[in-house]
């Protein structure tokens, strides 16, 4: 089953992604003003538009398990943005690309 929650932060991570790197919105703070949330927030939540696509596929196909939330996510401070290195990590904490 499809982690729907997980899903639509991934996808909504990448558009703040794409509309910061475009300059639509101008920083973070202008970001969290206009999403309504606080920037700690947003900055947390602005890493799961880093995510490696094997690992953003295996969320698509419904193949995370079941701890791999988007809080979870979000807090892990050891997330590499590199993605061999992001895979390496999960697949060993959790299974999801072995």
């Amino acid at each position: 089953e499809v982690y729907q929650p997980l899903l639509k932060a991934v996808g909504r991570s990448r558009k703040w992604v794409d509309e910061l790197r475009a300059g639509q919105i101008q920083s973070v703070d202008d970001l969290a003003r206009r999403e309504k949330l606080d920037g700690r927030s947003v900055r947390r939540l602005l890493g799961l538009g880093f995510l490696s696509p094997r690992i953003v596929e295996a969320i698509t196909e419904g193949r995370q398990p079941p701890e791999m939330t988007v809080i979870a996510l979000s807090r892990r401070l050891d997330l590499s943005p590199l993605w061999s290195a992001q895979e390496k990590l999960l697949r060993v904490s959790s299974g999801l690309l072995a």
